[in-house]
């Protein structure tokens, strides 16, 4: 029987609805005199062991509650009010937060199935987030479950979880535990919380575990304890045998990148030594193996159009359908007909042909996620840290899968060191960029230069298909020239005489064209006319020229 029912008073707050009774505790939703709905808490002094209060006095989730409000921090609940008043012939004291519309991720689940790693991952690093904070004031959770982090609806539509119910917070003080413990749960406990013993590595465990069930839909090692019927030497026995096996990373229908199942295996270690020192160090740990998402490029749904924004190259388009995107697109046929994946290919070309542009589009028409690195901006290998912080780009790329992660201008990234010697670093950057198709990672890069490209690194297995990326062809031209005239005043023009006379001319050649009439016209105080065009394209040659071998080699 609920202690109160819609509409009674709890001092100043008015009773909305029901929501859970605990051990010492019911909660419930209350409106406030400002008409706000919030969370009260009601404790029932009489079952309060001197253990759960301060002093004495008062309720010990109180006291934590309204320290942990000092500062602000999004990812724990927020105290508001508390008091105390008398029914019947007992006391009772209340404690009042911060409503938040949203769900408890265990209900998430429950409903909509297991997140996706990326997803999880991240709200392990909320959760993480607000545990750290907790510890830096000396507290500890000793709860961290499902039913205790809210995914809270904000302003702008996003969920952000926060971390709700405190009723089992402690002091960092090794010894006895002040609160009960037979409402813990059990898979989420460290192994040495059975003994009594909680400290910041438990909390530390017990968020791994979190983790594990974002993902899998169940706690690690879990198991049926009906049989117990809530003994809990039998359950302390039982989840003991269970963890004597190897802990499930991976099944048919989910498969972790490697550095999440290290990461995972370290946070869920049974030994407390093994385990992450701190959340912080389990909060670092994660957070270095992502790239910010302002670097992680863009989420592209659903396939197709994106060649659209290539004109022309019908036959390069063609090649790369037939030849990469096929198997990518038909997995069913591609098994059938045991085609080989492609973990890589290169386009190149010279300068200013579009190889850029090809690889975005070629990405926005398989449908995948995508990012462009440039090579000239990224460091070379032989750079301190380069390897390490691509290998966080391809980490991240994998939660993402599937995904094209395209490097520009690579041959900035993996230089040709000039000698038949092989290096430690073109070892370590092979072994990094041949397990992308293993990933669900297409790797895309291009080169103006790829003789200047380390050779060790330039193989089958790594990468699997070549393209010339050749200057625009006559309808590409015609584009190029629609796009750069747009928008100015002409006279009528005729694109396919422009673009006859535009041979071997690449995008850079016909801005300059274009660009150089312009002035001409506008010092003439005329509109752009095809003679002007004209004339400027007579005396203009191709940067690269497909005729005369200057510049770029095929």
């Amino acid at each position: 029987m609920n202690l109160f029912k819609k509409g009674d008073k709890i001092g100043k707050y008015t009773v909305n609805a029901f929501v859970k009774k605990g051990a010492v505790a019911e909660s419930y939703t209350v409106y406030g005199s400002d008409d706000m709905m919030y969370f009260c808490k009601v404790f029932d002094m009489d079952n309060m062991g001197s253990s759960l209060l301060y002093k004495g006095k008062e309720v010990f989730e109180i006291v934590f509650c309204k320290e942990l409000s000092e500062e602000e921090n999004d990812n724990v609940i927020r105290y508001v009010d508390n008091g105390g008043f008398r029914k019947g012939n007992k006391d009772y004291h209340y404690l009042v937060t911060e409503f938040y519309q949203g769900e408890l991720l265990d209900q998430s689940v429950e409903k909509d199935g297991v997140f996706d790693v990326e997803d999880a991952v991240q709200i392990t690093l909320c959760v993480l987030n607000g545990l750290r904070y907790m510890h830096s004031k000396a507290l500890l959770h000793n709860d961290i479950t499902p039913s205790n982090i809210m995914l809270k609806e904000t302003d702008d539509g996003m969920m952000l979880p926060t971390i709700i119910d405190l009723g089992h917070v402690s002091t960092m003080v090794l010894g006895r535990p002040n609160f009960f413990l037979g409402d813990l749960a059990p898979f989420f406990r460290a192994p040495e919380t059975f003994r009594g013993v909680f400290t910041p590595k438990s909390d530390v465990f017990s968020v791994g575990a979190l983790l594990y069930y974002l993902i899998f839909g169940k706690a690690p090692w879990e198991i049926d304890l009906s049989d117990c019927h809530g003994d809990q030497n039998l359950v302390k026995a039982k989840v003991r045998e269970a963890r004597k096996e190897p802990l499930v990373l991976d099944t048919d229908e989910i498969h972790l990148p490697d550095f999440l199942k290290e990461i995972m295996k370290k946070a869920l270690a049974l030994r407390v030594n093994s385990r992450f020192k701190s959340a912080d160090a389990f909060f670092d740990n994660l957070l270095e193996r992502l790239t910010p998402e302002n670097v992680m490029g863009e989420d592209v749904s659903g396939a197709g159009g994106g060649f659209e924004l290539v004109a022309g190259r019908d036959e390069l388009k063609e090649q790369l359908r037939k030849e990469v995107m096929f198997a990518l697109q038909n997995p069913e046929k591609a098994k059938l007909y045991q085609l080989p994946p492609v973990n890589g290919i290169l386009l190149y070309g010279p300068p200013g042909c579009g190889k850029s542009l090809v690889a975005e589009s070629f990405a926005k028409e398989l449908g995948f996620n995508y990012m462009v690195l440039k090579g000239s901006e990224f460091g070379n290998i032989y750079q301190p840290g380069a390897l390490d912080n691509l290998q966080r780009i391809i980490d991240a790329a994998t939660l993402k899968a599937p995904f094209v992660l395209v490097i520009d201008e690579i041959e900035y990234l993996i230089p040709n060191p000039g000698t038949e010697t092989i290096t430690k670093e073109s070892v370590a950057m092979l072994t990094l960029m041949s397990d992308c198709a293993e990933k669900g990672i297409l790797l895309v890069v291009t080169s103006n230069q790829p003789e200047q490209v380390d050779p060790f690194v330039m193989r089958p297995g790594c990468i699997d298909r070549v393209f010339y990326v050749s200057q625009p062809d006559f309808e590409a031209r015609k584009e190029i020239f629609k796009k750069h005239l747009m928008n100015r005043p002409c006279e009528e023009i005729d694109y396919d005489e422009l673009a006859k006379l535009s041979e071997d001319f690449v995008a850079g050649d016909i801005t300059e064209t274009v660009n150089e009439a312009a002035m001409t016209a506008a010092y003439m105080d005329v509109p752009i006319s095809q003679k002007i065009l004209v004339d400027v394209l007579k005396y203009k040659n191709p940067t690269y020229s497909t005729k005369t071998k200057i510049g770029f080699h095929k």
